[in-house]
């Protein structure tokens, strides 16, 4: 072989693995399930929203009465947000039709990804979630 190919060859294997697939996009988490979601914000604003977590997790964190709970996506059909002082009322509809209010802190990070990239909310600026 000559020296330019030696080079070449070696070049490109240094390159392998450098590409990406697309994924998740940056400060994207996977997660063990995909869901997918209408998003309405507190402007009215309507978004198409998969693979939605928080912080990589399918679980809502909520309190009722004195218990936490973890409400699991797969069972919510919608979320209405209702700020209240330091925190905020989460009512949500089960796929069963039965309807509970939680309680989830304001800063609670939804995450989720858009046709056009990642997208992020705050519950504190989060008016509906339907989940398809």
């Amino acid at each position: 072989m000559t020296r330019k190919t030696l080079i070449l060859v070696f070049l490109s294997f240094f390159c392998l693995g450098m590409g990406t697939t697309g994924g998740l996009g940056p400060g994207m988490t996977e997660t063990d399930r995909l869901f997918r979601a209408t998003i309405v914000d507190e402007s009215e604003n309507s978004y198409q929203v998969q693979n939605l977590s928080i912080d990589g997790s399918t679980y809502l964190p909520a309190r009722t009465g004195s218990a936490d709970a973890s409400i699991d996506f797969g069972k919510v059909r919608m979320v209405r947000f209702y700020l209240q002082d330091d925190q905020v009322l989460a009512r949500v509809t089960f796929v069963d039709d039965q309807n509970m209010d939680f309680f989830i802190q304001p800063g609670t990070t939804f995450i989720g990804q858009t046709d056009w990239g990642r997208i992020s909310f705050q519950a504190r600026n989060i008016r509906e979630i339907n989940f398809r």
